[in-house]
């Protein structure tokens, strides 16, 4: 069997018919003999039994009276056939006493019958008792030649070869035409499939020419030939359509070959390199890699190759001009289907614009980007280390709190590039009149602070503040016009007021209101005297408390606009307090209060959940779409309130609002104090479905390294970038970048203050998603939101919107 699977298809098929036409009329001439042999037998003992008897009773009186003559004469009607060759025929005492032989070749019969029975004979024999009355008076035996049983089967077995041979002759004519009917198609079936091979023609057909199974066969091969040429042509799309989308990918991609050789690089991975070449190598990509940062690379990448470690990582490449490129590595081990490592498979990203911005906004988190003077941030945390010297030396240090009088009414008529003017060149004389050692600070819009250390005695400080007051009294020369500003200061000292630097900031400014009370331009130390004003802060505090109780607080909303579409998108609620005998109180006024008493717990709740009502209503009935969202401010309190997310889900179930249509304000402030259970607070909020944005981003702490951690939806514009657009190209490179990273982190992003049209048109093309301000709505109440949202929906179907 071995041997006929090395043999063709044809040779296969003659040598089959040989054997099974062989075999079939071997064994049917082996049984056809046997039973011709068996019946020729048959025949001759029946033959024999009957000359037997016959002889044997007519021997019966012959024997009995020894007529031996008569028994010759008996024995010779043998002679009638041919074929019996000896009889005997022997007395009771098994003595011979006749006998007939057929010729001189055979023997006699032995004179005493067990001689005969003894001896060996091949032909066929007989014996048969002769009786007389039941008794044994002799025995006959016959012999028959097998000569002729033997011709006929020779006869025979030349008979059975020639018809063995004539059917050889005719299985092997049978089985070339059998080949030709069944390898035929199996040879063109063979060509058709070398054909395709040789082309790489998926669109060739087999010829179908029976029904029969081969033709079946040939179905098959044609519907499998059609499966290739679909997949393969779905393939050569797939992989058309693949390289056309790494050619216009703004990611390098590339892949790597186990053997550490680059395969595949598409043209954007070309241009974020530099490579002119065809055939760039990995050897020459690590030689691009910066010198501080090759290490890492190097690192990241033998884990890659040897533990499979997907690398992610940010590093710098060297251009041809001498500088770097940042840029963002992702890569990772590539399988087939069983597991084998094929390669490796990377994409590259130019990340250095966002690493810019991301200096540019670090920058921001320690610096005041208009006048260049330390921040809140950085100035607290000079504060923090000047206290924990003054303990530790003895020696004394003081603070100043300076707030600049009447900016605001420069700022309105003489516009916002004026203010910046101003605040440039107060600054620009604060830094001038204190030693280096000295820190001058921007906290706010027009509020510095000045830290002095080494203070030996309180008229040091004296001096340094009527210095102060001395420089800025000179006369600033703005647009034409000679401008004299002047300033409050407020002046605590440590130790002898505190060391408590919460309590020093607190000290400070409660000076500096008491140097607005007596008339401005002037400074003021902290003292006991002061307590009046604490007096004042509990009288408000009580207030605060009666307004919770006798509902005197209401709720006003600025709708947010897209820069798009001008579509209103939301509003952001603002709350109102209207006092019995003061009128309407501004939230400046009484949220520090309530912030500092924790009284802010019940109104942040009144707020949210009023707020979740009414706009709730507003949607149901179709005023606001329903991917309008509601801003509502979260205070610090309110965010470290252990109960924020169930009271955030009583709201959502009690009001009706749809969980997307909520979006919480948190300042930078607030989350940064304590980041990662800040990080976790968002968190379980951002499982309620509510949407998260930072407020007045730009003037907190935050740096990129933490917004990126921070699940937040929104990024808001701090109105104090927005406002100096034109004007100020710091402000409009800032805001600038703050859009760009935003939207590389996937955010969305509202500028706040936009009063402008210069302003909008600015974020417009900088694709800034919303606006808030006065160019296009106040403050409004319920009703006049209502009839806003109706004038609104009016102007933009006419496709006229103006403001």
């Amino acid at each position: 069997m071995q041997a006929l699977q090395t043999q063709s298809l044809r040779r296969k098929l003659v040598i089959i018919s040989l054997i099974t036409t062989g075999l079939t009329l071997l064994l049917s001439n082996l049984a056809y003999m046997s039973l011709e042999y068996y019946l020729s037998r048959q025949d001759t003992q029946d033959k024999l039994s009957v000359l037997g008897e016959v002889i044997a009773n007519r021997a019966t009186t012959a024997l009995t009276f020894n007529d031996f003559d008569l028994l010759k004469t008996n024995l010779d009607t043998l002679k009638a056939d041919s074929n019996v060759v000896r009889g005997c025929i022997y007395d009771e005492h098994q003595k011979l006493a006749a006998q007939y032989i057929s010729n001189t070749e055979i023997n006699s019969c032995p004179t005493i019958l067990a001689q005969l029975q003894a001896a060996k004979n091949n032909n066929f024999s007989q014996y048969f008792i002769i009786r007389l009355d039941q008794q044994h008076i002799g025995t006959l035996y016959i012999e028959n030649s097998r000569d002729d049983l033997l011709q006929r089967f020779n006869q025979f077995l030349v008979f059975s070869i020639l018809i063995l041979a004539v059917a050889v002759v005719l299985a092997v004519f049978l089985a070339n035409q059998l080949q030709d009917v069944v390898v035929r198609p199996m040879r063109e079936l063979s060509n058709t499939l070398q054909s395709i091979m040789n082309n790489k023609d998926y669109s060739i057909r087999a010829a179908k020419e029976n029904n029969d199974e081969l033709g079946d066969l040939v179905d098959l091969f044609n519907g499998l030939l059609g499966t290739i040429e679909e997949e393969n042509s779905s393939l050569k799309t797939s992989e058309e359509r693949f390289r056309k989308l790494t050619a216009l990918s703004p990611v390098g991609i590339f892949q790597v070959d186990t053997s550490q050789k680059l395969q595949y690089v598409n043209q954007r991975w070309r241009d974020i390199h530099g490579l002119l070449k065809d055939d760039p190598t990995l050897q020459e990509w690590f030689e691009l890699v910066h010198p501080a940062d090759l290490v890492l690379v190097q690192q990241a990448w033998n884990r890659l190759v040897c533990e499979q470690e997907s690398i992610a990582l940010e590093l710098r490449l060297a251009t041809r001009e001498g500088g770097h490129t940042w840029i963002h590595l992702l890569a990772g081990a590539l399988h087939d289907r069983n597991g084998e490592l094929l390669g490796y498979l990377g994409a590259i990203s130019d990340i250095s614009e966002l690493k810019a911005a991301q200096i540019q906004m670090e920058n921001l988190a320690f610096y005041d980007p208009l006048t260049g003077l330390a921040n809140r941030r950085l100035f607290k945390n000079r504060l923090e280390k000047a206290v924990k010297s003054v303990m530790r030396s003895g020696s004394s240090m003081a603070l100043m709190f300076l707030d600049m009088d009447q900016f605001k009414r420069i700022n309105d008529t003489l516009g916002h590039d004026a203010g910046d003017i101003l605040l440039k060149e107060v600054a620009s004389r604060l830094n001038a009149t204190v030693r280096e050692n000295d820190t001058v600070s921007r906290i706010g819009g027009d509020e510095f602070t000045i830290l002095l250390t080494d203070v030996h005695q309180t008229a040091d400080v004296l001096i340094v503040a009527e210095k102060l007051l001395h420089s800025l009294a000179k006369p600033i020369r703005i647009k034409g016009q000679d401008i004299v500003t002047t300033v409050s200061i407020g002046i605590t000292m440590t130790p002898e007021d505190s060391s408590d630097v919460n309590t020093l900031m607190k000290n400070a400014d409660l000076a500096m209101y008491r140097a607005k009370e007596l008339g401005r331009n002037n400074f003021q130390f902290f003292s006991e005297d002061m307590n009046h004003s604490i007096l004042e802060h509990l009288a408000m505090e009580k207030e605060l408390k009666d307004a919770i109780q006798r509902d005197q607080f209401t709720l006003m909303f600025q709708p947010k606009v897209s820069l798009f579409d001008y579509g209103v998108t939301g509003v952001e609620t603002l709350i109102r307090w209207e006092h019995p005998e003061k009128g309407m109180v501004t939230p400046d006024r009484f949220i520090p209060v309530a912030e500092e008493t924790g009284q802010i717990l019940a109104i942040g709740s009144w707020v949210l959940e009023q707020s979740c009502r009414q706009i709730s209503s507003l949607i149901r009935t179709g005023v606001l779409p329903e991917t309008a969202k509601v801003a509502v401010n979260l205070s610090a309190k309110q965010f470290a309130d252990p109960d924020l997310v169930k009271q955030i889900r009583n709201v959502i179930e009690v009001s009706q609002i749809p969980a997307q249509c909520l979006e919480l304000e948190i300042t930078e402030s607030t989350l940064m104090d304590d980041v990662e259970s800040a990080i976790h607070t968002m968190q379980e909020i951002k499982k309620t479905g509510v949407s998260i944005a930072i407020d007045d981003f730009g003037t907190g702490y935050s740096s990129l390294a933490y917004i990126k951690r921070f699940p937040i939806d929104v990024l808001k514009v701090d109105r104090s970038f927005v406002m100096d657009i034109p004007k100020d190209q710091n402000d409009m490179a800032i805001t600038a970048a703050v859009i760009a990273m935003a939207h590389k982190l996937s955010l969305e992003v509202v500028a706040e203050g936009v009063e402008t049209q210069e302003q909008l048109h600015f974020l417009r093309r900088n694709n800034c998603d919303e606006g808030q301000g006065y160019l296009f709505s106040r403050p409004l109440s319920l009703g006049q939101l209502h009839q806003f949202l109706q004038e609104n929906e009016r102007q933009r179907q006419a496709n006229h919107y103006e403001i």
